[in-house]
């Protein structure tokens, strides 16, 4: 089964600055890039007046885009709990659709079971997951840069 759709990832520190912002999300970017997937892209937004280009690349969004197997995904949300563990970064938030997992410091066991949840309902096409597990307000709609929200890693 493939899952259609990008996935963002958004990396959340409030502890960091602009630059160390940067300096994370480049780090998970080239991890990620290390997955062989099909597109690992920064969006560009606009950029300061009077700036060379009028657009500077996003300081902590990445997005993932084209066909996802589950095993994939998976190997997606581990590379980013590597990440994080290994960063020391606070948070990282996945979006495809309307579907949203925080990642967050919470036991393997917590994590895993959002991750699960979360692939569970990405592979139903958005329906609720069946059986045991996180129940879907975990996923509920968010918006990817809020810093509140349902969060599906704590």
């Amino acid at each position: 089964m493939v899952i259609a759709g990008d996935i963002t990832v958004v990396v959340q520190d409030d502890d960091a600055d602009d630059q160390a912002l940067d300096e994370l999300t480049g780090q998970l970017h080239e991890e990620l890039l290390l997955l062989d997937l099909p597109d690992v892209v920064r969006p560009s937004g606009p950029g300061a007046d009077g700036a060379k280009s009028g657009l500077l690349p996003s300081l902590a969004t990445l997005v993932v885009s084209g066909g996802f197997s589950v095993a994939v995904l998976r190997s997606l949300t581990l590379v980013v709990r590597e990440w994080m563990k290994r960063s020391g970064a606070r948070k990282a938030v996945l979006v495809s659709g309307e579907h949203r997992l925080e990642i967050e410091a919470a036991s393997k066991k917590t994590q895993d079971a959002a991750v699960d949840a979360w692939i569970r309902v990405l592979s139903a096409g958005g329906a609720a997951p069946a059986g045991p597990g996180p129940s879907p307000q975990a996923l509920a709609p968010a918006d990817p840069a809020s810093p509140g929200g349902p969060s599906g890693g704590s």
